[in-house]
């Protein structure tokens, strides 16, 4: 027994299951929404991602909403770069220069986009920590042999 006392452990706990929720749902890519359709530069980005997202198995059709959003902070990024010719512009006003107004909202949009990418799969961190549903083709992890010895 240590100074403390006795060490307390809780007998009733038990481990958490191996597994999750996304591992239950099929991977089918969303339906395009009609506001996205009607669109065309969002549908034309909607047709270049999403069957990329659905050939690496990362979507479900209810990730729908989340891509749609992620490809508008995409869209409008984009629109605020084009707008930037120089970070800098001249503020009459105030007499001198100031920040570039689309500068703030494309690192904004960005950020936006980033987020929502990582929660899509679409970055490589992303990716690289969400469990593999096919796994090797032998079931066999190669690089076992190898760590241990």
């Amino acid at each position: 027994m240590g100074a403390r006392g006795k060490l307390k452990i809780a007998s009733h706990l038990s481990a958490v299951p191996v597994g999750s929720a996304a591992a239950d749902v099929p991977p089918t890519a969303p339906v395009k929404p009609e506001d996205v359709e009607i669109d065309p530069g969002l549908s034309e980005l909607w047709d270049e991602v999403v069957p990329e997202l659905d050939k690496a198995g990362l979507v479900t059709s209810s990730d729908g909403p989340a891509i749609e959003m992620c490809l508008r902070h995409m869209i409008m990024a984009r629109r605020a770069f084009r707008q930037v010719d120089d970070v800098m512009v001249d503020d009459p006003a105030h007499g001198g220069q100031k920040k570039h107004p689309a500068e703030a909202v494309f690192r904004l949009e960005s950020a936006a986009f980033l987020e929502y990418a990582k929660q899509l799969g679409m970055t490589f961190m992303s990716r690289a920590r969400t469990p593999s549903q096919r796994g090797d083709a032998d079931g066999e992890n190669p690089f076992a042999s190898a760590a241990g010895g």
